[in-house]
């Protein structure tokens, strides 16, 4: 059991909105997952003023994981501000040499998170983002055809070395990353581009590992094909713009 009063390996970014079905029983898995591994860990929760009881599911998360003996620590926002901004703010707080993020609905499974903090650990890379491979693409083609949008545009526009840049599963060296962090402008999810290409033009090795991705047949999708094709156009030019300024 770790010390909550001491630094830890890693520490691990439950950016939420609206999770509350699957917060808790999810939080216990991924302390499970973790505690089977080498590194100590803590969890920091940030809920993005969700609408549901996401909350309370928080308290009942960090109840436990407090009750184990793992450090846990939380952000409550009073607006909604992005993802982006959510792991943003939640990195401030991170005591561990490396921190990351993962989807708390875990389509993106977590058997990846090790294999990714391990080549952090053997300096092979200073941020590692997950590459997916999709096992039932058919669940939600809708949402799969704009995954596919997302990255051939990004790879028109920007250089990019890396496949799939929005990948809900990243891991970071802390002191390497958090300086190129400080310089991220966009709070939502182009953020998840935006932090790897400012990585990669900053000098960082930035790598990807396959991860196998599970679409949730049960979670409803907010995905608006053109409406979110023309923000991430936006997002892009805007993105492009303050580089052109520095």
């Amino acid at each position: 059991m770790e010390n909550p009063n001491q630094a830890v390996d890693f520490s691990l970014i439950i950016a939420c909105y609206n999770d509350a079905p699957h917060l808790y029983d999810h939080s216990i898995q991924l302390f499970h997952f973790l505690s089977k591994s080498k590194y100590t860990f803590e969890f920091i929760f940030v809920d993005d003023c969700s609408k549901d009881h996401t909350k309370s599911e928080i308290f009942r998360a960090d109840t436990f994981l407090k009750k184990m003996g793992i450090c846990s620590q939380t952000i409550f926002k009073s607006k909604n501000e992005g993802r982006g901004k959510a792991i943003c703010d939640a990195s401030e707080l991170c005591t561990g040499r490396f921190f990351g993020f993962i989807d708390i609905d875990l389509e993106p499974l977590m058997d990846g998170l090790i294999p990714m903090l391990m080549m952090l650990e053997n300096a092979q890379a200073d941020l590692v983002v997950g590459r997916r491979s999709i096992a039932n693409a058919e669940a939600k083609p809708i949402r799969v055809i704009c995954s596919y949008v997302y990255r051939w545009i990004a790879h028109f526009a920007l250089p990019l070395p890396i496949s799939d840049t929005e990948c809900g599963l990243k891991v970071f060296n802390r002191q390497k990353v958090l300086p190129v962090m400080h310089k991220c402008i966009d709070p939502h999810w182009f953020w998840d581009t935006e932090i790897v290409h400012r990585a990669l033009i900053g000098g960082l090795q930035v790598k990807e590992h396959w991860i196998v991705f599970f679409e949730d047949r049960n979670k409803q999708s907010t995905v608006r094909l053109i409406p979110d094709i023309w923000k991430y156009l936006k997002a892009i030019r805007k993105h492009k713009r303050s580089l052109r300024n520095l």
